[in-house]
């Protein structure tokens, strides 16, 4: 095996999120020994995906036309918007049965190390939003770490200048410097429904 090829495909691997050098070493040979078959349908569901996947012109989701299943749900309550750092996230909070409003997706959260800012169309976005819906409550649902803490009162100080909504962030069961994505559903639901004043 040329291993300059085989480094290639290591170094892409490791651009997954959560993939380190030893697990995309392990990838790399479960794809390399697999048949050519298998490789042509697995590259072939990444390529349908990317193709067909799209995302919603209202709150970022990912949806399969213009609008997603929850923006479009008329059974939602359209007072309340959950703001939320990614896709994975509202999923997360949907996954607890406990939220029954629209969410928001920024898209990723502010980097106070790096001096990263939001995505400026994402949070012009964001204001549009509040301006044109009937929107009474705002729950801010980022991480309980320092970015998601800066992106949290990044998005407060924008709701404050163009709306006099209520603004909460979500408190109890999820500790300080934890992330959604390991919340249990138990956690995640004490601390939509125990949500505090922000």
């Amino acid at each position: 095996m040329n291993n300059a090829e085989f480094d290639y495909l290591i170094d892409a691997l490791k651009s997954l999120p959560g993939v380190g050098k030893k697990q995309a070493e392990r990838i790399a040979h479960f794809l390399i020994k697999k048949d050519d078959q298998y490789i042509k349908e697995f590259v072939g569901r990444i390529t349908q995906a990317k193709q067909k996947i799209k995302i919603c012109k209202i709150c970022n989701n990912y949806c399969f036309g213009e609008v997603c299943d929850i923006c479009s749900n008329q059974d939602r309550d359209t007072t309340k918007l959950c703001i939320v750092s990614s896709q994975e996230d509202l999923q997360k909070v949907e996954n607890t049965n406990s939220y029954s409003g629209r969410y928001y997706i920024l898209n990723g959260e502010l980097d106070v190390k790096n001096k990263t800012i939001l995505n400026q169309q994402v949070v012009q976005k964001l204001m549009d939003l509040l301006k044109k819906s009937k929107i009474k409550e705002v729950i801010i649902a980022t991480n309980w770490t320092v970015n998601g803490e800066a992106t949290a009162a990044f998005v407060k100080k924008i709701i404050n200048t163009i709306s006099d909504v209520e603004v909460f962030r979500i408190a109890l069961g999820l500790p300080i410097n934890s992330a959604l994505d390991y919340a249990d559903n138990l956690t995640l639901k004490y601390a939509i429904k125990n949500k505090t004043k922000y």
